[in-house]
């Protein structure tokens, strides 16, 4: 889902030959009609794009085939470069993480208040994980008061982003490390505090199965999105209300609603 973070006149199509095998698989799940056509065109026209994403992921390789197949003719220039617009801005949130200076701009991190976080519990000397840490707005919020933070992220650019950024802050006791919220790489019991931004959701049972796992009993599960101008007529998340989350709500500094979720597990 496009959330209108980028101008695709200001991107390159190439950007794509920068992804990684579990980012091709999340395109080659798009159900979109415009996304997929888009695609189609475009890969039955870039023969080195579509050699890429085939073999970068290979259980891909049918999907991108059969794609290029639907397709029986050439676009001229203009024509394929506003599939190729259009593209880059449909799937904006995976085209951003390719270049993390951009993603820390948007209103979703830069107006993002670290009190949104701290005020939810204590971090003071806690051993926190931060699953999906992007470039890693919640993992620096609360480095000065916890005794460590593991900042795990999947997509490499933004690891890379991260550790740089915590060179230039200086920080000595936050670890960024490769991994996804499905298959945490830590042993049971050993965090205080886990916290999320809008990585939890694809499963929710397991991930939250798996986030208990690695959690000390009375310790928090927090689940805290950046500023979002988007309205949610349907409030909270059953969901996680259903699990026995508490939550609060706030309107955004970009009117958006933003509900932020919490809950001490008991072992």
């Amino acid at each position: 889902m496009s959330l209108d973070w980028l101008d695709g006149k200001e991107f390159s199509i190439n950007t794509f030959l920068l992804m990684d095998r579990d980012m091709i698989s999340v395109i080659a799940d798009q159900r979109d009609a415009k996304v997929v056509e888009a695609l189609s065109v475009i890969l039955s026209n870039n023969e080195t794009l579509k050699w890429y994403l085939i073999n970068k992921c290979p259980e891909c390789r049918n999907y991108f085939v059969n794609l290029v197949n639907e397709v029986h003719q050439y676009y001229d220039k203009d024509t394929l470069k506003e599939y190729e617009d259009f593209l880059i801005e449909a799937l904006d949130t995976l085209i951003v993480y390719m270049y993390p200076e951009v993603m820390e701009k948007l209103d979703y991190i830069a107006l993002w208040d670290e009190e949104r976080l701290l005020s939810i519990t204590d971090f003071s000397n806690k051993r926190v994980l931060d699953i999906g840490s992007g470039t890693g707005r919640l993992a620096f919020s609360v480095a000065d008061q916890a005794e460590f933070v593991y900042a795990v992220e999947p997509v490499f650019e933004l690891r890379d982003y991260m550790r740089n950024k915590s060179k230039e802050l200086k920080y000595e006791n936050v670890y960024i490390i490769d991994g996804k919220i499905e298959a945490l790489p830590f042993p049971n019991d050993f965090f205080d505090v886990v916290v999320s931004g809008h990585v939890f959701g694809g499963d929710y049972e397991a991930e939250y199965l798996e986030m208990c796992r690695v959690l000390r009993n009375d310790g928090y599960i927090i689940d805290c999105p950046g500023e979002d101008e988007r309205k949610k007529p349907n409030g909270p998340s059953k969901e996680l209300i259903d699990m026995g989350f508490e939550y609060s709500h706030y309107v955004s500094k970009s009117d958006g609603d933003v509900y932020r979720y919490w809950k001490k597990i008991k072992k």
